[in-house]
């Protein structure tokens, strides 16, 4: 018979983990609750309290029925940062795509501006310390798929100005430019027939490097990973991966990748999601999904073959059904540093996978960026589909 839990142990384990996550900041790097919003409040915030705890509402409007994110728990879980998605699926494009982009930034803002002794808007890494030090929730926007610019570069200047610190080159199903890891009826890209990015992708990775935004290759084909590699001069992120040495599915990161990352200084940031911890169908223990225990296994493995410096967390709540067991929501993150504790990390490693990671990519990012316009780089002034824009827009303004 095995021993015991020792009760006293484990609630030693979590005291330490909350002192952990109120000296670094929790730096989660997907949260998809403006699309939440959207769905499920008709994009209006003053359909809902978010300073009450809303784990039991019940929302017809998004597809996993309820909402995984509200101040309290977020309180609760120890969150100290968030870069929060602003996504439009690639059934939009174009303008229409542009516009669904906008007004999921403005929502972010206007989140900031309800609650304003919970969120502020953060542009660099610094404000992402200090605001965190008041006590507040710096706040980040992250686009999530290449399409949502419309083909158009000057789109992505705006958007970087407005709030957005990095885009994900491709959602389920490209932009056209840049190879996905799914497909946009939910089927594995096994292919990637523009060998990753395309000439403009290229340009897109140069210009986001050139204003300082991060370049996510979360969602993207393998081969875009190794391309993207290559192109970049700034440090990549993976926003809400995990490894695929654990968990076969594509968008999740082969070791390969993972040293690589380690010589591009990026971070990949596990996600929470069964499907790409443990698989599909994965039991344990009569559970249907992943647990804690697994999303564990998955850090210590980039840790091992991207090292410390390299790992971050993503949780992608409110943007998704079957979580592991044990995060279904954003209190699960305490419990989570408890775990790594009982595994043996510090202190120290433990703020940098917690947040310090990725506040180190922000501020590389902003390095890089300074030292491109020093040296010259002017804004890119191409289009997607040159041809086509011209007819379709420039020629209608006409």
């Amino acid at each position: 018979m095995e021993p015991a839990p020792d009760i006293n142990r484990g609630k030693e384990f979590l005291d330490k983990a909350k002192e952990i996550h109120a000296k670094y900041p929790l730096f989660d790097g997907h949260n998809d609750l403006p699309w939440a919003i959207r769905n499920g409040f008709d994009m209006k915030l003053s359909n809902i309290d978010l300073t009450k705890d809303q784990r039991d509402l019940k929302i017809d409007g998004i597809p996993w029925g309820c909402l995984h994110t509200d101040i309290p728990r977020l309180k609760e879980g120890g969150v100290g940062a968030q870069f929060w998605s602003v996504f439009a699926p690639t059934s939009l494009s174009g303008s229409a795509a542009v516009q669904v982009t906008m007004e999921q930034i403005d929502l972010v803002h206007q989140l900031c501006d309800k609650y304003p002794s919970t969120f502020e808007m953060a542009y660099t890494a610094s404000e992402v310390r200090s605001i965190f030090a008041s006590g507040k929730i710096p706040s980040v926007c992250g686009i999530e798929g290449g399409h949502q610019i419309g083909g158009s570069l000057r789109a992505l200047r705006m958007f970087h100005k407005l709030g957005a610190r990095y885009m994900t080159l491709t959602h389920n199903g490209g932009p056209g430019w840049a190879d996905p890891a799914v497909n946009a009826d939910g089927s594995f890209a096994h292919s990637a027939p523009l060998n990753g990015l395309a000439p403009f992708g290229v340009q897109v990775v140069k210009e986001m490097n050139r204003i300082g935004m991060i370049v996510d290759i979360s969602h993207v084909h393998e081969q875009t990973m190794l391309s993207t590699l290559e192109v970049t001069r700034a440090p990549v992120m993976f926003s809400h991966s995990s490894t695929r040495a654990l968990c076969a599915h594509p968008r999740d990161v082969p070791d390969a990748v993972l040293e690589k990352l380690k010589v591009n200084r990026g971070i990949v940031m596990v996600v929470f999601l069964s499907k790409f911890v443990a698989g599909e169908f994965w039991v344990r223990g009569g559970q249907v999904g992943a647990t804690i225990i697994e999303v564990a296994d998955h850090i210590d493995h980039a840790v091992k073959i991207a090292g410390i410096d390299h790992v971050g967390i993503g949780g992608d709540f409110d943007g998704g059904s079957l979580f592991a067991k044990g995060c279904e929501d954003v209190t699960c993150y305490i419990m989570l540093t408890a775990e790594l504790l009982y595994r043996g990390y510090t202190e120290e490693q433990l703020g940098k996978i917690l947040g310090l990671n990725a506040i180190r990519v922000m501020e590389e990012c902003e390095e890089v960026s300074k030292k491109m316009k020093e040296e010259g780089e002017l804004a890119n002034e191409a289009h997607f589909g040159e041809e086509l824009y011209e007819t379709n827009i420039m020629k209608g303004i006409k």
